[in-house]
């Protein structure tokens, strides 16, 4: 119990996590609501900045990180934003409207069902690549495309997280107020894992980097004497 309790115990590590968690869904909110809508994406963005970083256990402060990556970040995280967005509402008539294809309605339908998936899987997967990857807006989208199709059992997972998470705002209005941060940090375990194996020195702990080079220079430093030592006692031997 006493260990429950301490500095390095559960209680401190999952309750630090809980109140990371309240701070950043208000702060996703405020910053979405300030800029009319207009910032979600930056929001959106700026939230994953920290909890997958807090998922890596890397220091971090949550308001000015967040704010750094908001304002870092907002002009590509706006255009992706706002593509979301027109995608979105292009689908929504499409399908609103379906009956006017006459006798194609099954194929039209089947192809906006699959393009609404996309952009589903596009959206749990472009914030947080543009959170922690520097690469050209174009890069980003082919990155996003592959990484959420590639691993479609951590897409489909995020999206059904998202899911419960939006259905039990809706049923206990209270609960909305946590969803954003909530979302972010279980996903972040998840997304974390993806992206760990196309950078798997991300977020390492630099100093732990530094010791365990130092570690194998003295690993293959002993090596070498050995094989010294070996060939001269072969030598003697001669």
């Amino acid at each position: 119990m006493r260990d429950f309790f301490s500095l390095d115990g559960a209680f401190n590590k999952y309750g630090g996590i809980l109140a990371d968690t309240i701070i950043l869904s208000f702060m996703w909110f405020f910053f979405s609501i300030i800029t009319l809508g207009i910032g979600v994406g930056a929001a959106t963005t700026a939230m994953f900045f920290v909890t997958t970083r807090r998922i890596s256990d890397r220091e971090n402060y949550i308001t000015s990180d967040f704010w750094s990556s908001f304002k870092e970040n907002f002009k590509r995280a706006t255009i992706l934003w706002i593509i979301i967005l027109v995608l979105g509402i292009l689908l929504t008539f499409n399908i609103m409207n379906i009956e006017s294809v006459g006798g194609m309605i099954g194929i039209v339908f089947a192809a906006q069902i699959v393009f609404v998936v996309q952009i589903i899987f596009f959206t749990i997967f472009i914030f947080p690549i543009t959170s922690r990857f520097e690469m050209p807006l174009w890069m980003s989208i082919k990155s996003c495309f592959f990484m959420a199709n590639r691993h479609l059992l951590t897409s489909i997972t995020c999206a059904i997280l998202l899911i419960i998470l939006m259905v039990t705002g809706l049923w206990l209005i209270w609960f909305i107020a946590f969803v954003p941060g909530l979302y972010a940090m279980l996903s972040s375990l998840m997304i974390m894992r993806v992206f760990k194996k196309y950078r798997p020195e991300m977020d390492r702990d630099p100093i732990l980097e530094t010791q365990e080079l130092e570690a194998q220079k003295v690993e293959e430093r002993r090596r070498q004497n050995i094989g010294k030592i070996e060939e001269s006692s072969n030598d003697s031997d001669d």
